[in-house]
């Protein structure tokens, strides 16, 4: 009779003890997924930035090379609002 008391009266503990640790579980969890978000998207940051790097890089060698052939570059005629009888001329 003894031991049917103390598991009756020790039930709620013991599930005290596993709510208590299913919780400290999902926060620590919750912190390990916050952290790797925050890594993810400054990767992702550096990512864009050396691209937007290597764009400007090729734009700059286009011009370049573009500059030693003598052309005229598309963007330029493009921004300067002349329309193509305009540009002929000049």
């Amino acid at each position: 009779m003894t031991t049917l008391t103390q598991l009756f009266l020790s039930w709620p503990v013991d599930l005290g003890i596993a709510v208590a640790s299913f919780g400290l579980g999902m926060l620590i969890k919750k912190g390990i997924i916050a952290k790797q978000r925050k890594r993810i998207l400054s990767l992702e940051d550096e990512m864009l930035s050396n691209h937007s790097r290597i764009l400007a890089l090729e734009k700059k060698l286009s011009n370049t090379s573009a500059d030693k052939n003598g052309m005229v570059h598309d963007y330029d005629l493009r921004s300067s609002g002349k329309t193509d009888a305009e540009r002929k001329i000049s």
